[in-house]
């Protein structure tokens, strides 16, 4: 183990990721490089953008402000993880898991979110504007004041293999809001066509121009007349 970490750090000084790459705890972020297991590490502030971290285990983790932007975090393990005002543009997380996790004032604009596992998350003030949301999970997340606009729903990924070598599956559509909390949330724009929003808080959510066909929306929910002939455009 310990050689291996020394490769890691004479690899990162070679080619300047020693001034590159901080972190909270220094230790910490070279275990996670050289290992990809990360277990409960202190990697807030971490200056990870663009780092291969495929299927890491991130569990219970402090990613607080870490810079994740395009980093690819493809069936990452990151429930627990606290990734409040991560920054995480650009990123792909498809099928990671981020059940309970905190991501208030996460930056998620265009992050690749397929399939992604949420359910439980905090997802307060989050940006997700153009992310990519088809067959996520964020049944019983809060999205209070969360910028959803112009979210997506694409099956276009060619070529990606998950971690057991099974082709990523493209035959999924909608995405499960049940019983989130989608209060004063901004979903104009946002493709939710076939989605779960059953159970879902959408007091003062704007719903403006956002897409909803074969959705199954909450119970007395009612649009106003000048987003009815707006839905599915």
């Amino acid at each position: 183990m310990k050689a291996g970490l020394l490769v890691v750090a004479a690899t990162m000084a070679v080619i300047g990721w020693g001034m590159q790459a901080k972190a909270e705890n220094p230790s910490h972020l070279f275990q996670l490089i050289g290992t990809k297991q990360c277990q409960g590490c202190d990697l807030s502030g971490a200056q990870l953008a663009g780092f291969d971290l495929r299927g890491a285990d991130l569990r219970d983790a402090n990613l607080a402000g870490a810079n994740l932007r395009g980093a690819n975090l493809n069936e990452a393990n990151l429930v627990r993880a606290n990734l409040e005002g991560a920054k995480l543009p650009d990123a792909s997380l498809i099928a990671a898991k981020l059940h309970g996790s905190n991501m208030m004032g996460a930056n998620l604009t265009r992050a690749n979110l397929m399939m992604a596992r949420m359910v439980i998350a905090n997802l307060e003030g989050a940006n997700l504007s153009g992310a990519n949301l088809v067959g996520a999970d964020l049944e019983s997340a809060t999205l209070l004041g969360a910028n959803l606009h112009n979210t997506q729903q694409s099956v276009a990924a060619p070529g990606i293999v998950m971690l057991d070598g099974v082709p990523l599956a493209t035959e999924v559509m909608g995405v499960n809001l049940r019983d989130a909390d989608l209060t004063d949330a901004n979903l104009t724009r946002a493709n939710l066509n076939w989605s779960d929003l059953t159970g879902a808080k959408l007091d003062n959510a704007d719903v403006t121009h956002a897409q909803l066909q074969g959705s199954n929306l909450p119970e007395g929910f009612q649009l106003e007349a000048t987003q009815v002939g707006q839905v599915g455009e």
